[in-house]
């Protein structure tokens, strides 16, 4: 195993370490990526990939046929949705709902409420989703699955070390501070350093794992600054929405860094709230995956 980028890696690799059993992606994310990083890929040899699992089919055909996209007529087929939609937004969904299904089936420790979680990470992807586009990125779906797993690492901690996760909720209630600051002085290491690694681990792009490891710190993710200050002003105007919970009621530090490279003004508040509260309400369809 290797664990990089982080500051604190010693203590992230003890703690990791620690962790066994962790589920594993579906042989058919890797399948996709190879065809399309192919040029002469057509919609209907993806489709044909996707329609091979009935499970992840009607997943797919739900999600596109839910209010979150929006389209006036139904779309029965994978292959009209990849048209639709593109390769890359089909590449998200299965990529999304896979991995509530990896995750959902873990046992939650005591004290951790993983409904609420949910519908916090989905807030979170929402409000990313909403803030890219205002600033004129195109791979939307991208900022929507980055937000949506900003906190993974929590699930990974409550999943598979129970006991130690149980003494950072326990923290949190004691002393009300953020899960950042309980994590850190509990485990020497917190959520977002534990998520990065394992989206490291399911081979996920670089982007994706360092909005993840760096929405807490987005001037320490490099080339991926942007990404990862558009999670972290994501998961804060969630928090704003009271859209779920990440398990505390503190709102974590703000960084200067995201702020000054978004160049948001406080006057487009009230805007970016009120999308991102309508974008979360129509994402919630993914909720019934994490069930």
């Amino acid at each position: 195993m290797t664990v990089t980028g982080s500051p604190g890696s010693d203590r992230l690799r003890r703690v990791v370490d620690r962790i066994q059993g962790l589920p594993t992606l579906p042989a058919m994310l890797s399948s996709i990526n190879r065809l399309m990083v192919n040029p002469r890929t057509s919609a209907k040899e993806i489709a044909q990939l996707i329609s091979s699992d009935p499970a992840i089919t009607s997943k797919v055909l739900r999600v596109v046929n839910s209010s979150f996209y929006g389209f006036p007529n139904r779309i029965s087929t994978v292959t009209h949705a990849i048209v639709i939609l593109g390769f890359n937004t089909i590449r998200s969904i299965v990529l999304s709902t896979s991995i509530f299904d990896a995750l959902r089936k873990s046992q939650p420790s005591h004290g951790f409420d993983r409904a609420a979680f949910w519908r916090h990470s989905i807030g979170t992807g929402a409000c990313s989703r909403v803030l890219a586009r205002k600033l004129g990125f195109t791979a939307l779906e991208e900022f929507f699955i980055a937000g949506l797993l900003h906190d993974v690492g929590k699930i990974a901690l409550d999943s598979y070390l129970p006991e130690d996760f149980g003494k950072v909720v326990a923290k949190v209630r004691e002393a009300d501070i953020t899960m950042l600051e309980a994590e850190e002085a509990v485990l020497g290491v917190n959520h977002a350093d534990v998520g990065g690694w394992l989206l490291q681990k399911w081979s996920l792009s670089q982007g994706l794992v360092d909005a993840v490891a760096r929405h807490h710190s987005p001037a320490l993710a490099g080339e991926n600054l942007k990404p990862a200050a558009i999670v972290h002003f994501g998961d804060m105007l969630a928090r704003a929405l009271q859209i779920g919970s990440g398990g505390d009621r503190r709102m974590p530090t703000l960084s200067d860094e995201a702020w000054t490279v978004l160049g948001i003004g406080t006057d487009s508040f009230p805007a970016l709230l009120a999308e991102g509260s309508e974008e979360a309400d129509r994402a919630m369809v993914f909720l019934e995956f994490a069930r």
